[in-house]
């Protein structure tokens, strides 16, 4: 998890804008704006709350304070959608259908389907299957979603595995046009049996659609931080940049009690994402079952790999490549987001990885230009 020094109390390949088709949120989030037409103000404004289980903070300067129904609209959508502890969510009743002789139809009013969808599978490609939405039937099994937890056996995962696996001939999602306009989109659920779980970039959308919504209205100087998740925009109102505290990977069960910084960044114009196993787990027989779920092998992960941190363009993109690097584990993680950075310059993807090294020893490492955005 980051967390903003800033000092917050709380503890491009995929355009979100582009996302929003017709009046969408944007055009919504507009008609809500209150006094759009008055000369800005130099106060920096703050909206906090809940979202998706967690909290959320929205700072920004340089404007007039945007009506909250702005910012709830934002996060309705992405809950309406893709929460999954949202019984009556899309995703859920995706989820749920189990037909393979017909399509799951749906109009998405909220444009997000295609996007997300386009940006999983191009992560999925780039981490050679290591970030997979269809490890949803494992995340249940193993009690990190809606299921209570009950033993698992070996039987279990080997009778899941063949559902998992992001794939064509296992599910697909399309838009269907009709004179260059959108009508529809379907899925088609070739295993009856397969599930979808975004949450491993879902945060990372929502802290997206936020900074779009503000930039919309002209607020291009703020920070937004959704579960840890942050984007900044522009600088903070001393003319500096933002500063994000990464945190040290300590096992806390009393909230925020405990929590000790790591590092310290400075963030312009960027997002940066953490991913760990220090504090979602629990432990059976001894051993340490974490909520990183390999889609290779069935399993909650066993590796040495705490926390990765990754700053990149937007949220999404440094959400979903610290899901695919806690997968991998540290050595082969490296690799992944070296292999990513060169791949993909203009992501500006940097990396900070955090390992247990044994006898209470930890084991850094960070990519070539981490350095440039450390301030402690």
């Amino acid at each position: 998890m980051t967390l903003g020094v800033d000092f917050l109390t709380i503890t491009n390949r995929h355009p979100v804008a582009g996302m929003l088709r017709g009046v969408g949120f944007l055009g919504l989030a507009a008609s809500l704006l209150v006094s759009c037409e008055v000369p800005p103000s130099v106060k920096e404004i703050v909206h906090t709350g809940q979202t998706q289980g967690t909290s959320y903070m929205v700072k920004y300067h340089g404007v007039d304070s945007i009506s909250q129904a702005v910012i709830d609209s934002v996060l309705g959508v992405v809950d309406d959608e893709f929460n999954l502890w949202r019984p009556e969510s899309r995703i859920n009743a995706i989820n749920a259908f189990d037909r393979s002789d017909t399509l799951y139809q749906f109009v998405d009013r909220s444009g997000l389907w295609s996007s997300i969808w386009s940006q999983t599978l191009d992560l999925h490609a780039a981490s050679q299957g290591a970030f997979d939405p269809t490890i949803q039937p494992l995340v249940e099994l193993w009690g990190f979603g809606l299921t209570k937890r009950e033993k698992v056996i070996d039987a279990d995962v080997k009778a899941l595995l063949p559902h998992v696996g992001l794939s064509f001939e296992r599910i697909d999602l399309n838009e269907v046009m009709e004179d260059n306009q959108y009508r529809f989109t379907t899925v088609r659920k070739r295993d009856p049996q397969a599930g979808i779980d975004f949450n491993g970039i879902a945060q990372g959308l929502t802290v997206d659609l936020l900074a779009e919504t503000l930039q919309s209205f002209g607020a291009n100087d703020y920070m937004i931080e959704v579960g840890g998740e942050v984007r900044c925009g522009g600088k903070r109102s001393d003319g500096h940049a933002w500063r994000i505290a990464i945190d040290r990977p300590i096992a806390s069960t009393d909230g925020l009690d405990g929590r000790e910084i790591q590092a310290i960044v400075g963030i312009t114009d960027a997002a940066i994402c953490t991913s760990g196993n220090y504090r979602k787990f629990y432990e059976e027989n001894g051993i340490k079952r974490s909520h990183t779920i390999s889609p290779f092998n069935g399993y909650p992960v066993q590796h040495s790999l705490l926390s990765v941190t990754i700053h990149a363009v937007n949220a999404s993109t440094a959400d979903g490549l610290a899901t695919a690097c806690m997968v991998w584990g540290p050595e082969e993680g490296k690799r992944f987001i070296e292999n990513y950075r060169q791949a993909n310059p203009f992501e500006r993807v940097e990396a900070y990885f955090i390992s247990d090294g044994g006898a209470g020893e930890w084991t850094l490492w960070q990519s070539d230009g981490w350095l440039d955005l450390a301030i402690d």
